[in-house]
């Protein structure tokens, strides 16, 4: 009975501490376009500079030979903006990483980390990555959330780019 008592009362301790200092996690991760170039130097509208809608589970977007402005591309694109949105619930949370790799087959386009707070209760906060040379080669994303040196959170997406004739 009273081991019983002494480990619901560390569940309880464990449970109020991590409610009062919060919890972490990876809520979504999107990844948008950059036109560097209209493909239509006709029309009035210019695209160059601006970034797409998410092409992360967008059904409704081909990423066909981008980097030739074909497919749903608006523009030429060999660049590719991924932002994580990360979400704090309770009090600020401090001394963070969000570590973010991307692949594409065996190539490593990127492997970063940054080091974040979530400033007040309830936020939401996102990080920018810039991955170059995209376009033609399946991304895969895995974006992982370490606090103290132990993952917190985890989210994997795939960017399904594909060029051919």
């Amino acid at each position: 009975m009273k081991k019983s008592l002494q480990f619901l009362i560390i569940l309880a301790i464990t449970m109020f501490s991590l409610n009062v200092m919060g919890q972490t996690k990876i809520s979504a991760i999107q990844a948008k376009l950059f036109y560097n170039e209209k493909k239509d130097k006709q029309t009035n509208s210019d695209v160059s500079g601006n970034f797409s809608e998410n092409i992360i589970d967008n059904s409704e977007i081909t990423l066909w030979n981008t980097i030739i402005g074909e497919g749903s591309a608006e523009g030429y694109s060999d660049q590719t903006i991924v932002i994580v949105e990360v979400t704090s619930i309770g009090q600020s949370n401090k001394d963070q990483i969000l570590k973010l790799s991307a692949s594409a087959g065996k190539k490593i386009l990127l492997q970063q980390q940054r080091t974040f707070s979530c400033i007040g209760e309830n936020t939401k906060y996102k990080l920018l990555f810039l991955l170059n040379d995209t376009g033609c080669d399946k991304i895969t994303l895995k974006a992982e959330i370490l606090k103290n040196g132990k993952n917190v959170s985890t989210m994997n997406k795939t960017i399904n780019f594909e060029c051919g004739e």
